[in-house]
């Protein structure tokens, strides 16, 4: 027994056999087709679970009432919805299935699925990476929250709805509360401390994206700088339901990743000594640009005279400093 790859992927491995599973209200939830193809003599497990499916309707069973129906890639690429139980409804459902396999795969089921995978002890890779993937989250979050302060988000209220933003078009949700509340976390815990580093990526992306975006269009004001965020995320989404990708919503949690295990030693604060002088801050320009028409020629195949034509173009009206120095 084995399996393909850490936990964030969204297929295990048991006896060979390809079981996929999705992360579900605080759980693994897995593919029943799948288990009936692992423990079932039979070279048409669709047909299998079909007949046994009608079977516990029929019996009336709470463990029919148990199965969900969620987004699972299938074979074509796609994400496609599929019968799925989380671990007790699955073990319940493994007596209905005469099988030399049926321990074995208890036994792998509760060595692989029973634990969150917060619970579970990561390997020196996957902490390293991590702990690099947050560290570049925070400094992209950075990067964006100080460019919008030159755009018309200012007060604390303002930035923790473009946070909001940056969440609800990527994980389909309305805030980072009910994000925090769906996924059951600690009191006063934050997202970020739980991400793997699929979901470290994915949250990059949108960051970057949407500073790029708001630089590109020299977008202005609150309403429109947090439209953009939820667009990338939306487009995002889009994107990867196409390829068949896990929604990052469904991805499991991870082990809590500490502040002292990502961020550099001069980051994490301490005491301050009041009477040390102030360390030197390197000046950053942001350039501020408009959207402004300009007027140039096009040739008009059917006249000798040339006509005036305008486009839109990106004109610099001033470089303002984030520390500036005294004159």
């Amino acid at each position: 027994m084995e399996e393909i790859g850490d936990q964030s992927l969204t297929v295990a491995l048991f006896d060979r056999f390809p079981i996929r599973r999705t992360w579900h209200n605080g759980e693994w939830f897995y593919s029943l087709v799948d288990i009936v193809a692992a423990l079932a003599a039979t070279p048409i497990p669709r047909r299998y679970w079909s007949d046994l499916k009608k079977q516990l309707n029929v019996m009336g069973s709470q463990v029919y009432a148990s199965i969900v129906q969620l987004p699972l890639p299938a074979p074509d690429g796609k994400m496609r919805k599929t019968d799925c139980a989380n671990r007790e409804t699955v073990l319940r459902i493994i007596q209905s299935i005469p099988s030399p396999n049926a321990e074995p795969f208890k036994q792998w089921l509760a060595n692989v699925g029973a634990l969150a995978l917060e619970e579970q002890e990561e390997t020196e890779q996957i902490k390293s990476l991590r702990a690099e993937h947050r560290l570049k989250l925070y400094a992209l979050d950075t990067l964006l929250h100080e460019i919008v302060t030159f755009r018309g988000i200012t007060t604390p209220e303002q930035h923790e709805r473009l946070s909001d933003s940056n969440y609800s078009g990527l994980y389909n949700t309305a805030t980072r509360e009910r994000l925090i509340h769906e996924r059951r976390l600690p009191f006063g815990a934050t997202l970020e401390e739980f991400m793997g580093v699929t979901e470290y990526v994915a949250n990059e992306f949108q960051r970057a994206s949407t500073t790029s975006l708001i630089e590109q269009r020299n977008l202005q004001g609150e309403d429109a700088i947090n439209q953009a965020a939820e667009d990338v995320g939306v487009e995002m989404r889009l994107m990867m339901e196409r390829l068949g990708l896990p929604m990052p919503e469904t991805l499991p949690r991870h082990r809590r990743l500490s502040d002292g295990e990502w961020m550099p030693e001069e980051m994490l604060g301490g005491q301050v000594d009041w009477d040390a002088p102030p360390q030197e801050v390197a000046d950053r320009v942001i350039p501020i640009y408009e959207l402004a028409e300009e007027e140039g020629e096009e040739l008009d195949p059917d006249s000798p005279v040339s006509r005036q034509r305008s486009k839109k173009a990106l004109r610099l009206i001033e470089e303002r400093h984030l520390n500036p120095k005294e004159e």
